[in-house]
């Protein structure tokens, strides 16, 4: 968010409990509609030359999906994104670590 904005990171457990669902999303700029579907290529980056290569997403996917998980991306322009992040849950001893009462959310500025 270049220009600032709001921040918020929600998690909650699936109605089964068998996942853990992990929710950030900003009201920033959003992510253009012809850009949106390659996001999590490797190298591709809408910064200027010298201010990123392009790899963050296409990392944060290769973990995610390590761990038996998922993510998406919701975005719409001048309105913001939201990145979801589906994990299996691995019992309740790290359910509680995660997810701490079940629903939990921050906001940062």
């Amino acid at each position: 968010m270049p220009r600032g904005g709001n921040l918020w990171i929600e998690t909650r457990m699936s109605d089964d409990e068998s996942e853990v669902e992990i929710q950030v999303r900003d009201d920033g700029a959003g992510i253009a509609p012809d850009v949106l579907p390659h996001i999590f290529e490797p190298f591709l980056t809408t910064k200027e030359s010298g201010h990123g290569v392009g790899l963050g997403l296409a990392i944060s996917r290769g973990i995610v999906e390590r761990h038996n998980g998922r993510i998406a991306v919701q975005s719409e322009l001048g309105r913001g994104t939201t990145f979801t992040v589906t994990l299996p849950n691995q019992g309740p001893d790290a359910s509680a670590a995660a997810v701490g009462d079940r629903n939990t959310a921050i906001k940062t500025r």
